[in-house]
């Protein structure tokens, strides 16, 4: 089994403004080498010397952290976040971020060495841009059998995506399943949370892919009601036995998404794991529409509707409220009101600088 010690990312929010990552076709001013000259002397020693020039200039590296392991770490809220203002200006492959992953891959393939990958917002969220998810999933379709983890976060919740061989068709042959981890952060709905991969050791003919997983929880309720010290607890030992998997190969996955069209046992299980929270304790019922929606955002690692055609009308669930954005008065007088117009007016566009 691997552990990883230390997976090193972004932290998304750190950008100015807020999460809009900004490329070097803008103007020098905004360029993020603050942040990206920061993150690379904080991680001095860890990341190999050869990778520091690429984390400067666009937030990502490779490091080989085992003899046919590979692991890419991208920063695709640079290419695919849709708070990223900057990207409205120009989104094909801002930075060469997909060109440069696409140069790993073939490097990795060419070498026989495997891959996981490590990213922020996975293409099916409603803030990644349909440009770059459409992209990426083409990319992971053509190193299929070289990518052979791929984990990401940004949702809270605990979900997963499978990957078709035709991108518009579930019915197809599925190539590969997307972690998308839940977060300790506290947020809304979900319960803070946090996963651990067994992952095919290293030793010699290995094939690095991810054998099963656990998650462990922390009830805020709970916590609120009798404070003192975070109480965690496991939320299931083993994702194979929670939910019948025999493996990790995303046919099992594809499978339980058409096991829980039918079992609503299986699928209000994947519902409660899917904010540690159950139907008593606010998260509500989930009729057959409602139902449709999360089975259907499961097939949706781009946003395509046609990947759901065969599920019937469904009620798109309520995507993760954007922390960025703040709640709104209940009351507004009339100088408060007018006040927010004018704070919120723009320049001109013959003074945009872009």
């Amino acid at each position: 089994m691997i552990h990883y010690r230390l997976i090193l990312s972004k932290n998304y929010t750190k950008s100015l403004p807020e999460s809009s990552f900004a490329p070097h076709f803008t103007p020098k001013k905004f360029h993020m080498d603050w942040l990206y000259d920061g993150m690379a002397e904080a991680w001095n020693g860890w990341i190999p010397e050869d990778q520091v020039k690429t984390v400067k200039y666009m937030g990502c590296y490779m490091k080989k952290i085992y003899p046919g392991l590979r692991l890419i770490s991208i920063n695709n809220a640079l290419g695919g976040d849709a708070v990223n203002f900057f990207l409205y200006v120009n989104q094909t492959d801002p930075d060469g971020t997909l060109t440069w992953l696409i140069e790993q891959l073939k490097s990795a393939e060419s070498a026989g060495d495997f891959v996981h990958i490590v990213a922020h917002i996975p293409g099916g969220d409603g803030e990644a841009l349909e440009g770059w998810a459409l992209n990426y999933y083409k990319v992971v379709n053509r190193f299929q059998n070289t990518i052979v983890g791929q984990f990401f976060g940004h949702t809270h919740s605990e979900k997963f995506y499978v990957t078709y061989e035709d991108p518009e068709s579930a019915s197809t042959r599925p190539t590969s399943v997307v972690y998308s981890a839940p977060s300790v952060t506290t947020y809304t709905s979900y319960f803070p949370a946090y996963r651990i991969y067994k992952i095919d050791g290293a030793y010699q003919g290995s094939s690095y892919q991810v054998i099963d997983f656990e998650e462990w929880y922390f009830n805020i309720t709970e916590a609120n009601a009798n404070p003192q010290n975070p109480v965690w607890r496991q939320l299931y030992a083993s994702v194979n036995q929670e939910y019948g998997l025999n493996s990790q190969a995303p046919s099992e996955w594809s499978n339980m998404i058409e096991r829980m069209r039918n079992d609503d046992t299986l699928f209000e299980k994947y519902r409660e794991n899917y904010y540690r929270r159950s139907k008593y304790d606010g998260i509500g019922n989930c009729d057959e529409k409602c139902k449709r929606g999360y089975l259907c955002t499961t097939r949706q690692m781009h946003h395509s509707k046609t990947l759901c055609a065969d599920l019937g009308p469904l009620e798109e669930i309520k995507r993760r409220n954007s922390y960025r954005r703040k709640p709104v008065p209940a009351r507004l007088t009339k100088t408060e009101i007018q006040q927010a117009v004018l704070n919120r007016k723009t320049r001109a566009s013959d003074q945009c600088p872009l």
